[in-house]
C-alpha cells in the first residue's frame, strides 16, 4: 500500500517520529496489516518564522504599535509573515531623559540672558540640547528690582550741607545712594541760594538819635537784625556820634561843642 501526504508548516514538521525542518519529499515504509510494504510519502514545505532587531534611541519615551515605552529595555511583537509564519521584532530601546533646571536671578533694571535683555518680573524658558541628544530645559527665574530717582527742591540762605557736603552756591546736586533691593536711589538736589544781607549806616547827632524805633543818647556801634525779601538774614550796623546838646558860654564868647564854631 501507499499513501501521499502534502504538508505545508512553519519551521519544522514532525513526522513518524522524526523531526524535519527542510522543504523536501520524505517517504516512510512499514509493514501493512497484510504482512506487505506500507509506502507514505511527505511532500513538506518549510516556511521560516522570521526574526528581526531594531536598536532604538529615544527621549523620554518611545512609540511602538500602539505603546508607549519610557524605560529602556528589551521588547518584542510577534507578527504573521505572508507565509503565514511568526514574524518576531525585537526592540532593544534606549531611553535618554530630558533634564530640567531652573536658575533664580535678582538684578536691578534689566537682565542679559543667552543675547537676550529681559526688563520685566516673570519666568523665561531656554531649550538646549544635551549630550544624549535630549532637550535639556532650563527656566530662568527673574526678578527685576527698578532704580529710583528723586528731586529734592531746598531753598536756604547763603549755605546748605547735604550729606555732610556744604554747598554755597545755587545748583543742582546728585548723590548715589542703594535702595533696600540694592538697587540705584539716585538724587538729585534742585537747591537755591539767597544770600543773607548787611548795611552800614554812619551817623551823629545832637542830645539823642532815633534808629528802628530805638533812641540812643550815646555814641557806639549799634546792630538791628531784619530779614530781607529773599527771607535771609538783613544786618544794618549803625556807626553813632552823639554830641552833648550845651553851649559853652565864657566871658561872652559861645563855643557850640559839636561843630566848635562860636558866636561873640
Amino acid at each position: 500500500s501507499s499513501s501521499f501526504t502534502n504538508q505545508i508548516i512553519c519551521d519544522s514538521y514532525d513526522w513518524n517520529g522524526y523531526t524535519y525542518d527542510t522543504t523536501g519529499v520524505y517517504t516512510y515504509t512499514t509493514l501493512n496489516s497484510v504482512g506487505c510494504d506500507s509506502i507514505a510519502t511527505l511532500a513538506l514545505t518549510i516556511n521560516n518564522s522570521f526574526s528581526s532587531i531594531i536598536s532604538m534611541n529615544s527621549c523620554d519615551s518611545y512609540d511602538w504599535d500602539g505603546i508607549t515605552y519610557d524605560s529602556t529595555g528589551v521588547y518584542s511583537n510577534t507578527y504573521t509573515n505572508i507565509n503565514g509564519c511568526d514574524s518576531i521584532v525585537t526592540l532593544e530601546l534606549t531611553i535618554n531623559n530630558s533634564s530640567s533646571s531652573t536658575v533664580t536671578v535678582t538684578n536691578c533694571d534689566s537682565y542679559t540672558w543667552d543675547g537676550v535683555s529681559y526688563d520685566s518680573t516673570g519666568q523665561y524658558t531656554n531649550v538646549y540640547p544635551a549630550s544624549n541628544g535630549c532637550d535639556s530645559i532650563v527656566t530662568l527665574e527673574l526678578t527685576i528690582n527698578n532704580s529710583s530717582s528723586s528731586t529734592v527742591t531746598v531753598t536756604d540762605c547763603d549755605s546748605y550741607v547735604w550729606d555732610g557736603f556744604t554747598y554755597d552756591s545755587t545748583g543742582q546736586y546728585t548723590n548715589q545712594y542703594s535702595d533696600v533691593n540694592g538697587c540705584d536711589s539716585l538724587v538729585t538736589l534742585d537747591l537755591i541760594i539767597n544770600q543773607s544781607t548787611t548795611s552800614l549806616t554812619l551817623d551823629s547827632a545832637l542830645g539823642s538819635y532815633v534808629w528802628n524805633g530805638n533812641t540812643y543818647s550815646s555814641s557806639g556801634t549799634y546792630t538791628a537784625n531784619f530779614t530781607n525779601s529773599l527771607g535771609c538774614d538783613s544786618v544794618a550796623t549803625l556807626e553813632l556820634v552823639v554830641f552833648a546838646n550845651t553851649w559853652d558860654c565864657v566871658s561872652g564868647a559861645c563855643i557850640d561843642p559839636g561843630t566848635g564854631l562860636g558866636t561873640y
